[in-house]
This record gives C-alpha cells, structure tokens and sequence, in this order.
C-alpha cells in the first residue's frame, strides 16, 4: 500500500488532504496577508502528505515542555520517486527575505521532518533510510543593500544570534552552490545532546533557496531539477 493510502486509513481525519497528485502538487500558504502565496512541484506524481498533520502534533510536543525546534510546522510535504530513488520535499514560504526569517524557515522544515518521520515510522511501507531529504525555501528577492548588510553581520561576535542567522544565509545565497546548502543536527543547538536514534533523526539535509520576483504571488517548478 502506498504511503498516503497507509497514512490516510491510519488518520482518516486528514485523508482528504492526504493523497496523491498526478503532475503536479500546489502548496498554498495558509495566512492571506502573505505575499507569497503558492508553489506548484511539477514533473511527477506525488503524494502529498497533509502538514496539518505535523502543526497538529505540535501542540502534544508544546503541552510536554518540549524543546521549541518541536513547536515548528512548514507549509508542505511530499514524496515522490524518480529512476528507483525517493525523495521527501518540504517546503516552506516566506514573503520577505531577512536572515531570522530565512533560518528561521530552516528550523520549521526541520521540525517538520522530525515529527512526520515519527509518525511515518508507525507504516510498514516506510523506512526513513530510503528517502533522501530536502527542504525548500521560497521567497521574494534579497535587495542588493541587504546582501551588504548580510556581509557586515558576518564580523559580529562568534555567539551572536544574528551572526548565526547570517551565517547561514551566507552559506546559502553565496558559499553554495544554486543557492543551497547542506545543515546537520548540530547546526540546531536544541537538538545538541537530545536522546534521539538515528531512525528519529536525520544525518543531513540539503536546503535550497529560490527566489522569486517582487511581482509574482507564486512560482511554479520543475521538481525534477533538484533531484
């Protein structure tokens, strides 16, 4: 049985929303005023797992104290395969471009994978070491005046939050490659030291940015290039 058919039985409550798309996928940004409003994947079939799901699992993780990387959701999830290899995408929007943000969306498609890879481990049909794992970010443009201020941030104190979130922008706009970059567990300090097995974690994550126009609401792509 596939993975949204299993998942949808298992939680007959997100069923509907919980299915699979033959080629193409829309992730639509739940807040209205938001300026980036969807995302279309397209070039495959996908099975799109509900994130209402993931945000819903939150409020257990919150009522138990735990450490806030848990109290996180992204705007989407999906899976997918190509030439024998699977892939799980999470995506998440943002409307403007500044470094908390961006980091910021970091953590919430990290927080997602965590709490779907608990959930999807409850499936005989799923093994979390076959899927390669990516996450999207999604936003207008950066101005070329924050990319200067991007650089002078670089300078400040090596425990500075702001330098972090730097830091990381800089992997991703500059240092990588297409605009992506490659985050371990340890680059999430509330991770740090959390009795996690390495079913219930991942080893690495690459992250791609993809800017789009102050103009366009929305973006379409071909999910086949990042593969």
């Amino acid at each position: 049985m596939a993975i949204h058919d299993s998942l949808g039985e298992l939680l007959p409550k997100y069923r509907q929303n919980t299915c699979l798309k033959n080629n193409n996928a829309t992730i639509v940004e739940s807040d209205r005023g938001a300026k980036v409003k969807s995302v279309t994947w397209y070039n495959s079939d996908f099975q799109v797992i509900d994130p209402v799901i993931a945000k819903d699992m939150t409020s257990f993780f919150q009522q138990s104290d735990s450490p806030k990387i848990f109290h996180e959701d992204c705007d989407g999830i999906m899976i997918f395969e190509k030439d024998g290899k699977k892939y799980l995408f999470l995506t998440e929007l943002k409307s403007t471009f500044d470094s908390s943000d961006i980091f910021h969306a970091s953590t919430q498609l990290v927080s997602s994978y965590l709490k779907i890879n608990m959930l999807l481990h409850l499936l005989p049909c799923y093994r979390c070491e076959d899927f390669i794992v990516k996450g999207f970010i999604v936003s207008h443009e950066p101005n070329p005046s924050y990319i200067r201020d991007l650089q002078k941030a670089m300078f400040l104190p090596k425990r500075s939050k702001y330098k972090t979130d730097a830091e990381f922008v800089t992997d991703l706009l500059i240092r990588g490659r297409k605009f992506s970059t490659t985050v371990q567990p340890t680059d999430y300090h509330e991770l740090k030291g959390l009795p996690l097995g390495e079913r219930g974690i991942f080893s690495s994550m690459e992250i791609h940015y993809i800017p789009i126009s102050d103009k366009q609401p929305s973006i379409s792509i071909d999910a086949l290039e990042y593969i």
